[in-house]
């Protein structure tokens, strides 16, 4: 009795294309997964805090690319901003001693009259209102300079420019300088100095 033969091993099958697979290798949730899990308010919170970073960052680019503003001029020096005008002298009556000479100060940036004086030893002067005395910006302030006659000797009785000696005061300096008021301001002071003291002589009495 013959042992019974084994068949031979057909081909193997073939087992395909390998599978696919699918995602970066993690086990976790996905992004977009885990945002949509989020409670609603949480995806509020999330987008607002977002968005105010966002403008932090663009504030600061801004704040940081602006051109830096042009500097403010400088404010004039007193004397190149403050004009005075001679408004005239009343010829002083006879036996007076003392006349007004009446001016107006006005200064375009604002500043501070902080003295009037002059050089002739034989006038006293004083200054109404009294000093100093604010001159408020682009607005004509008037004062009254009072001549008081205590000497003629030496007094200008024909002086051709006369002038006073301001002191000026504003936010960028103080500072002097003579003020020359002009040919009229000579006239009438020379008129008033010799009303006081070449006074005109009285006629003679009769026989």
């Amino acid at each position: 009795m013959t042992a019974p033969t084994r068949p031979d091993p057909g081909p193997e099958p073939d087992p395909g294309p390998p599978a696919e697979v699918l995602g970066g290798g993690s086990a976790g949730p996905r992004l977009g997964e885990r945002w949509t899990a989020l409670p609603p308010r949480s995806r509020r919170l999330a987008v607002a805090g977002a968005g105010l970073a966002a403008l932090a960052v663009l504030g600061t680019y801004l704040l940081a690319t602006r051109p830096e503003p042009e500097p403010a001029p400088p404010v004039p020096y007193p004397i190149q901003s403050t004009d005075f005008a001679f408004l005239g002298i009343e010829t002083p009556k006879a036996g007076d001693t003392t006349f007004d000479a009446q001016l107006t100060a006005t200064s375009d940036t604002g500043a501070s009259l902080e003295k009037i004086t002059q050089g002739y030893g034989g006038l006293k002067l004083s200054v109404r209102p009294s000093l100093p005395l604010l001159l408020p910006e682009g607005q004509p302030t008037r004062v009254a300079v009072r001549f008081a006659v205590v000497r003629c000797a030496g007094l200008p009785l024909d002086a051709s420019l006369p002038s006073l000696r301001v002191t000026l005061r504003n936010k960028r300096a103080i500072q002097d300088y003579s003020s020359i008021l002009g040919g009229t301001y000579a006239a009438e002071l020379s008129r008033a100095l010799r009303t006081i003291c070449e006074p005109t002589p009285r006629a003679a009495s009769g026989t």
